[in-house]
């Protein structure tokens, strides 16, 4: 009993973590026009090789997620992702949800730089993370040159009624090729606690390759392909996000 309690106890110590399923997205500063809805879904597949601490079960599955949004304002977006997993094992479950608000500097599609934060709350079960609920704060710097750009996310995510924070920034560079057709990469980084931040071994960092086209006005299209680079990242995992607005 002595040893289960012991390990019960070390187990509670442990900083939550992001979700075992989550979105890999990384977010710019421009936005619509106002009563605009746009509605996204996502689809992230793959992800094998880890094993998240307590939990138990191997990162192998795909999630798909329904993202609508709505621009409230010239400077404000609103979005309500609701997502859904299945493990290669057969089990279907759902993820609870996320509610993401993004306020951005009005007028910034035609200049070459855009700033924003988000506030993203979420209930999601243990699942997919270890507290059910959390907050993460985001904020956006978006910088274009002609043909390319560049995007910052220095998120910090916060699990309420856990140990944290936790630095989990993203950055995704492009380049347009041809009207409709861009390249980029994107990199996702979680670095645990920032008071106590992990070593480099115990970091993730997802490196991805994207593709994107915009098949119409309405229409968009974003392939990618992403690889671990550390051995607690993930090994291969690729993504698929359909954007339709409205």
């Amino acid at each position: 009993m002595r040893r289960l309690a012991l390990l019960l106890l070390c187990l509670a110590a442990l900083p939550a973590r992001a979700a075992v399923f989550d979105e890999f997205q990384v977010f710019d500063g421009r936005i619509t026009e106002p009563r605009g809805f746009d509605l996204n879904f996502h689809l992230n597949f793959g992800r094998k090789g880890i094993h998240e601490p307590g939990e138990g079960a191997p990162r192998n599955g795909a999630l798909f997620t329904a993202e609508i949004g709505y621009v409230t304002a010239p400077w404000h977006e609103v979005a309500l992702y609701l997502p859904v997993a299945k493990e290669f094992s057969g089990d279907v479950f759902g993820g609870g949800f996320k509610l993401r608000n993004s306020f951005v500097v009005p007028g910034a599609g035609d200049r070459p730089l855009a700033l924003g934060f988000d506030v993203e709350l979420r209930n999601q079960s243990y699942r997919f993370t270890s507290a059910d609920w959390g907050v993460t704060l985001r904020p956006i710097i978006d910088l274009r040159r002609g043909p390319w750009q560049l995007i910052l996310n220095p998120g910090v995510e916060f699990p309420l009624g856990r140990e944290g924070p936790i630095f989990a920034p993203a950055v995704r560079g492009v380049l347009q090729v041809s009207e409709r057709a861009w390249l980029g990469l994107e990199h996702y980084m979680d670095f645990e606690r920032i008071d106590r931040p992990a070593k480099p071994a115990g970091q993730a960092h997802q490196l991805f390759v994207t593709t994107d086209y915009k098949i119409s006005e309405r229409f968009a299209l974003q392939f990618g392909l992403g690889h671990g680079l550390t051995h607690a990242s993930d090994r291969w995992l690729g993504k698929v996000i359909l954007s339709v607005d409205f």
